[in-house]
């Protein structure tokens, strides 16, 4: 009987040993052989898609105040890395468009929309990178991706979920996703089934331990978003790229 495969799905990158969701933090997720990267996108002052979690720059640069405060030439002069490790300082908030160029074939760009970005910029963008093929695009609002949707039909989007409900497949399903992501703490092996039966994937949010891999994977999920893609690839029997 054949193992079971999972995606690892490095999340903001392989943010355990690299600042999140920078440029260091994809280049080691890579070299750990993830699946796919998954990072957080949010909107400059001038409108322009970078990547950062958080709406303050506090947490993770030398700077103070909102993303929204900053052109993205401003918030390219903060420090993203140093309050990871002092050999990160050069690190920066990459822009979309840089993360894309980051992030190689056949690794798999998987971004979530944290805040409104309008659907005909990010629709621009991945048609010029020539990237909504490859792309994942994903986030707890649905608002924010039905008219990404519309622009690019055959881009894959996924519902991030806290809770799964009798809602989560009907939510899913409206949005044409293909993937339902759900927080480790609420995905069940009968959440599971019932998605593969609508004809949906799971991938769980966020598994940083070998026991709880182990657990989500003995679910039948199909990705694992993790702080250390490398639990995934060293597990006897499993794959870190899809297959």
């Amino acid at each position: 009987m054949a193992k079971p495969t999972v995606m690892a799905i490095a999340h903001r990158g392989a943010s355990a040993v690299a600042p999140e969701n920078t440029v260091a933090a994809f280049d080691e997720a890579i070299q750990l052989g993830s699946s796919a990267v998954e990072f957080d996108v949010r909107m400059s002052a001038d409108g322009v898609p970078v990547v950062i979690h958080d709406d303050r720059i506090d947490r993770t640069t030398n700077g103070h105040g909102r993303v929204t405060d900053f052109t993205a030439l401003e918030l390219r002069r903060f420090d993203a890395g140093s309050w990871k490790d002092h050999r990160f300082a050069a690190a920066r908030i990459p822009t979309l468009e840089e993360a894309l160029l980051a992030i190689v074939d056949p690794t798999i760009p998987v971004l979530e929309i944290k805040a409104p970005i309008p659907a005909a910029v990010l629709a621009e963008l991945l048609h010029r990178r020539n990237a909504e093929a490859r792309v994942i695009v994903i986030s707890y609002h649905a608002e924010l991706l039905a008219p990404l949707k519309a622009l690019l039909p055959k881009l894959k989007l996924g519902l991030l979920v806290d809770e799964w409900n009798q809602d989560t497949l009907r939510r899913a399903r409206m949005l044409a996703a293909t993937t339902v992501v759900g927080n480790v703490r609420c995905v069940t092996m009968e959440h599971v089934a019932a998605a593969h039966a609508a004809g949906l994937k799971v991938w769980c949010f966020t598994a940083n331990d070998v026991g709880l891999v182990a657990a989500m994977t003995a679910l039948g999920v199909e990705g694992i978003i993790t702080d250390y893609p490398d639990l995934i690839r060293s597990q006897r029997g499993w794959s870190a790229r899809t297959i």
